[in-house]
């Protein structure tokens, strides 16, 4: 009531400011123009437009103005009086009823809400569901392999292209979280029980654990095509790696590289054969990449085609084709000289040694020489293994290319895969066990066939899966 007066006071003392600034500011305004005031005067005398009369309220509009009729009060209750006047307080139960009044309006405005709050809900449940559903196993998407093979290693290769990077492990695609058959002690039959989630889905044992198979049968018919499409690409890069001078000398990487070339006398038989694979590597992948490249032959003594790297010309490989017709087996393998020159050459960033059996000198003492010259220049050494059966020949190989960083190739001659790739692509992933591949020991076929393996594997089990599921719905 305090606050209801003393806002009547400052409108009173509002009003009488501005009676009195109105009145000064006619006093000092000058007299019109007579133009002006002609202008009035017709504007005067012109009829102006009555008034539009108020609506009829309606019934709600009514009631609405007896609400805020009840809430204002008396006007006797709310007129100023004098603090020296006798005024009595007017009666608190006018104000009660304005506050009860209020709840039940606020009573009413929080039930509505509540309504859509539980509407809220509802839908809010509908998309958790949705959503649910939705997260559940995928359908697995079809990949993008590549078309054309890429001149890389094996490992830089499967970097892009192995079954985890494709998302098609099997255990990945099948099991989820809550796959593991679990069983619980109940104390009253003194026995575990399995949960009864168990019997819906079909148990299967995986490294020893008893799983749930927890996939439909679309989803793994489209696994199993999908890994399918894998298997071809992946033998197809097989057959690519054991084609052409590939077979022999493995893939060549670098853009500047020196080959070396054992024609010891331990090569008398087979020199004819590796001069013609040679060639073969000089125009097919040399020549093909533009690379810059020299030749080593060494024996007792190291000989070398050029005394500097030179660009693979046509002029330049048709000399270095006559150069490698020439070669002749005799005396022993001093390998560790022959590496000693090739580090000697400038511009090389890696080499390339094809020898049948062991260096003439200790294998710890070249591979400490080659640590040591590894502090000078970075130059990767790959080694070629050819129908060696030397053990420890053989890791003495693959312990040089491994210190810097390269790559151990072994040709085995006339024992290839080919004729297994080509049964693969031909009568198709039938069988896990057949046709069987040789036992590859270098490091780019190797790989590749351990993935060729393992998809191979992953692909009978996901058969066993299917039937098991095909069982299941039947039931």
């Amino acid at each position: 009531m305090e606050k209801a007066v003393n806002y009547s006071h400052k409108c009173a003392v509002l009003v009488d400011s501005l009676r009195q600034r109105s009145g000064n500011i006619s006093r000092n305004q000058s007299p019109p123009m007579t133009d002006d005031l002609s202008s009035l005067k017709k504007e005067e005398k012109k009829p102006r437009p009555s008034k539009l009369p108020f609506p009829k309220p309606t019934a709600l509009t009514l009631a609405r103005m007896h609400q805020d009729g009840e809430r204002t009060g008396s006007p006797k209750a709310l007129s100023w009086r004098p603090p020296s006047g006798k005024a009595e307080i007017p009666p608190v139960q006018p104000i009660k009823e304005i506050f009860l009044a209020r709840k039940k309006l606020n009573l009413k405005a929080k039930r509505q809400p509540a309504m859509s709050d539980s509407l809220l809900d509802h839908r809010q449940r509908k998309n958790i569901e949705a959503v649910f559903k939705k997260s559940g196993k995928r359908l697995i998407a079809s990949l993008m392999l590549p078309n054309e093979e890429e001149i890389c290693s094996t490992k830089a290769w499967l970097s892009k292209c192995s079954l985890k990077k494709l998302k098609l492990d099997l255990a990945t695609v099948v099991f989820g979280p809550g796959s593991v058959h679990r069983k619980q002690m109940v104390e009253s039959l003194h026995k575990k029980v399995s949960a009864k989630y168990c019997d819906i889905f079909p148990s299967v044992e995986m490294q020893g654990m008893v799983k749930h198979l927890q996939i439909q049968s679309k989803d793994l018919d489209d696994y199993m095509k999908q890994l399918e499409r894998v298997l071809q690409c992946y033998v197809r890069r097989l057959q690519w790696l054991l084609s052409g001078s590939r077979r022999f000398f493995g893939v060549i990487l670098e853009a500047k590289v020196c080959i070396l070339i054992d024609t010891s006398g331990s090569m008398e038989h087979t020199l004819s054969l590796v001069a013609k694979e040679l060639t073969s590597l000089i125009w097919e992948q040399l020549r093909k990449k533009a690379t810059k490249f020299n030749l080593i032959a060494f024996s007792e003594e190291v000989q070398l085609w050029q005394k500097t790297l030179v660009e693979a010309t046509d002029e330049m490989c048709h000399e270095a084709a006559q150069w490698v017709s020439l070669f002749q087996a005799h005396g022993n393998t001093s390998i560790l000289k022959a590496l000693q020159r090739a580090f000697s050459l400038e511009e090389v960033e890696a080499l390339y040694i094809l020898t049948d059996g062991k260096p003439d000198t200790s294998c710890n003492l070249i591979l400490k020489e080659i640590e040591a010259l590894k502090k000078s220049r970075a130059v990767t050494i790959h080694t070629i293994s050819f129908n060696c059966l030397d053990r420890v020949a053989n890791d003495f190989l693959k312990k040089l290319a491994f210190q810097t960083g390269g790559r151990y190739h072994r040709c085995h001659g006339d024992v290839d895969g080919q004729l297994a790739a080509h049964q693969l692509l031909s009568q198709g992933f039938k069988d896990e066990e057949d046709p069987v591949f040789p036992l590859f020991e270098g490091d780019d076929l190797k790989k590749l066939v351990e993935e060729i393996d393992k998809a191979r594997k992953y692909l009978t089990q996901a058969k066993t899966f299917r039937s098991l599921l095909e069982k299941k719905e039947h039931e």
